[in-house]
């Protein structure tokens, strides 16, 4: 019998603005035990990889309230079906920090995780699989609840409403 994790949407205010809403995942495990997915993420890779860390704060920045969120910034079809929506925030040449997102529009993206990327694909990678599998079963709960109507885009775009609360077994 699996563990069941319950977890929801919660919008990163340091990053939306004007032209995008930021979301990342925050899970509540057994207890007490609790972490945001692009938390963690900052945390395991902040020692070793700052510099891209630091750029990925800025590209973020920019996404919400510069650029949006244009498709050229995101690597399309990271995930295993073509509807689940996730990418990869690009990278700068030569750097190999890759943080997975489920980009629903061009004013909403959701962060999760992600790592560093030293092989030619994310299934050769162990910590990156298991990143772009959780971001594939996230949107598709997230793809499920829009078509429910339980979930859905705001009248500008910008935000979601409805229910935020997500629960994986």
């Amino acid at each position: 019998m699996g563990r069941e994790m319950k977890s929801k949407l919660v919008t990163l205010e340091n990053f939306s603005g004007s032209k995008a809403t930021i979301y990342s995942i925050l899970e509540q495990g057994h207890g007490n035990e609790a972490f945001m997915h692009f938390d963690r993420f900052i945390n395991n890779h902040k020692k070793d990889n700052l510099a891209e860390v630091l750029d990925i704060h800025r590209r973020l920045k920019s996404i919400g309230n510069i650029t949006g969120c244009n498709i050229n910034f995101f690597k399309q079809d990271e995930g295993l079906n073509a509807d689940d929506l996730v990418c990869a925030l690009y990278d700068v040449p030569k750097k190999h920090l890759r943080l997975y997102c489920i980009r629903l529009s061009d004013k909403i993206v959701i962060i999760g995780g992600g790592g560093p990327k030293n092989t030619r694909t994310w299934q050769q990678d162990a910590l990156l699989t298991k990143e772009v599998h959780s971001m594939m079963h996230i949107s598709g709960i997230i793809r499920a609840k829009l078509k429910t109507g339980d979930l859905c885009i705001s009248s500008l775009g910008l935000k979601l409403e409805g229910d935020l609360h997500l629960s994986r077994v």
